[in-house]
C-alpha cells in the first residue's frame, strides 16, 4: 500500500512572519509605512506569497486607504469617465459611484483596482477619440488600423521608426540642397536668356543705325531749294 505523502507547502507558510527585507525595501521605496511592513495585513500577505511582495501587489499601493475622494480622482483625472461610463465599465448603477465619492458608503477595494488596472492598460490609452476603432491584436501584438485593416504595425516596426525619421531628415536635406542648383540654374539660365535678347536688340538697334545713316546720306545729295526773301510790304501786314 502507497503511502500519503503529505505536502509541506502549509507548515512552510504557517512559519513565515514576516516579508523579506527585499520586499519590504522596494515597498518601502514605492512609499510604503515601515509600520505598515510590520502590521498584520502585511505579515498575512507575506505568509500567502511565502514571504515576498509580488511588484504587481506593491504596484497597488495597499498601505493606501481607499476613500471616496481618491475614486473620484481615479475616474475623472486619470481615467476621463463620466459617472454613468465608469458605472457602465464596473456593471453597477450610477448612484453607487457617487455614494462611494460622497463618503456615504464605503468604497470596496476591488472596483478601485478594476479602475486603476484599466488605467495602466495600453487599451485604455488608445481609447481617445482619435484613436477610435484602434485595437492591439492578441495574437500578433500589432496595432490594427480600422481605416485599412490591411495596415498591421508590428513592434519591431515600431521600434524602426527612429531610423527611418532620420533617413527622411537626411533625405530632406538632400532635397533642399538640390532645390537650392536647382533655382541657382534657373536664375543663370534666365540670366543667359536675357543677354541673348540684349543682343539681339543691339543688332537690330545696329541694323537700324546703318538704315538712317544711308538715309542721312540721300539727304545729303539731294538738290537743295533756294526761297526768295519776302518783300517789305507783305512783312508788314503779316
Amino acid at each position: 500500500m502507497a503511502t500519503k505523502q503529505h505536502s509541506n507547502s502549509k507548515k512552510t507558510r504557517n512559519r513565515v512572519t514576516s516579508s523579506s527585507k527585499r520586499s519590504d525595501w522596494a515597498a518601502c521605496m514605492n512609499g510604503a509605512d515601515p509600520e505598515w511592513l510590520h502590521s498584520r495585513y502585511a505579515k498575512g500577505i507575506a505568509q500567502v506569497f511565502d514571504g515576498h511582495f509580488p511588484a504587481w501587489f506593491i504596484e497597488s499601493e495597499p498601505w493606501r486607504q481607499i476613500t471616496g475622494s481618491r475614486f473620484r480622482f481615479l475616474r475623472t483625472k486619470v481615467l476621463g469617465l463620466t459617472t454613468e461610463q465608469c458605472a457602465a465599465y464596473l456593471r453597477i448603477h450610477r448612484s453607487t459611484i457617487c455614494r462611494w465619492e460622497s463618503g456615504d458608503a464605503e468604497t470596496p477595494a476591488a472596483p478601485f483596482e478594476a479602475l486603476r488596472l484599466l488605467s495602466l492598460t495600453a487599451s485604455q490609452r488608445l481609447s481617445h477619440k482619435q484613436w477610435d476603432g484602434w485595437f492591439i491584436n492578441r495574437q500578433t501584438a500589432a496595432l490594427i488600423c480600422p481605416d485599412n485593416d490591411r495596415l498591421a504595425v508590428k513592434p519591431e516596426e515600431i521600434k524602426g521608426l527612429p531610423g527611418l525619421y532620420n533617413r527622411l531628415s537626411i533625405l530632406m536635406l538632400h532635397v533642399a540642397k538640390l532645390e537650392g542648383q536647382v533655382g541657382s540654374l534657373i536664375a543663370e539660365n534666365t540670366a543667359l536668356r536675357s543677354g541673348d535678347k540684349s543682343r539681339q536688340l543691339a543688332a537690330e538697334l545696329e541694323a537700324m543705325q546703318e538704315r538712317i545713316g544711308a538715309m542721312l546720306a540721300d539727304v545729303g545729295t539731294a538738290e537743295v531749294i533756294e526761297f526768295t526773301p519776302m518783300a517789305p510790304e507783305l512783312r508788314r501786314v503779316s
